[in-house]
């Protein structure tokens, strides 16, 4: 299921940490979006699954992660 490759794939980026240039965004978004392609995803679905826009989902993502953890929700560990 994409859902779960996604999340696979997103827990990786998470460990090696996120990029902030907004340019490394875009780049991430077409490796994931070749990757999904590869292992037999479509890339619609991908797309899909991150509301139209791949980048976007990343950044909101890093965005999100940076706000738990300076609020004191995610400990280094847990990313």
């Amino acid at each position: 299921m994409i859902h779960d490759w996604l999340e696979d794939k997103l827990e990786h980026m998470e460990r090696e940490g996120f990029e902030v240039d907004t340019g490394a965004f875009e780049q991430q978004a077409d490796m994931l979006r070749a990757e999904a392609q590869a292992e037999g995803y479509e890339a619609s679905d991908l797309e899909g699954l991150c509301n139209g826009d791949i980048a976007a989902y990343l950044r909101d993502r890093r965005d999100g992660i940076a706000r738990a953890s300076l609020s004191g929700n995610i400990l280094p560990d847990d990313v």
